[in-house]
């Protein structure tokens, strides 16, 4: 959750405002209506806002290399748990999770310390 979390900040924060569409409460919710109709009108009206606050047109956003720092740093910080994750579920090794962070913030990427017992 908090790996989604944080990619889901950084998007939104880049004006990838369809990215809400994809929480799971407000998907289920669309699911339940039934309808085409209520998926389009919501689609319309994120548009709408997206350019009302980003002046971006629909499908257009800001690219992580140019975002506002807050939104580099959560994404720096999904990364790093990102690989982890990949690396403790032992994805296959050519996979892009487990490729090392690359840093986007002017913060230093977290370091992730794990203890054994």
């Amino acid at each position: 959750i908090i790996c989604k979390a944080l990619d889901l900040f950084s998007r939104i924060g880049c004006g990838q405002f369809e990215e809400i569409m994809k929480h799971p409460t407000i998907e289920k919710g669309l699911l339940q209506k039934k309808t085409y109709h209520a998926r389009g009108v919501v689609i319309g009206l994120l548009d709408t806002v997206k350019q009302i606050l980003t002046g971006h047109r629909p499908g257009a956003s800001t690219g992580i290399t140019v975002a506002d720092g807050p939104n580099r740093v959560a994404f720096d910080i999904f990364q790093v748990i990102r690989n982890r994750l990949a690396i403790d579920n032992n994805e296959h090794e050519f996979s892009v999770h487990k490729q090392e962070p690359m840093k986007w913030s002017e913060q230093p990427l977290p370091v992730i310390k794990t203890t054994v017992d």
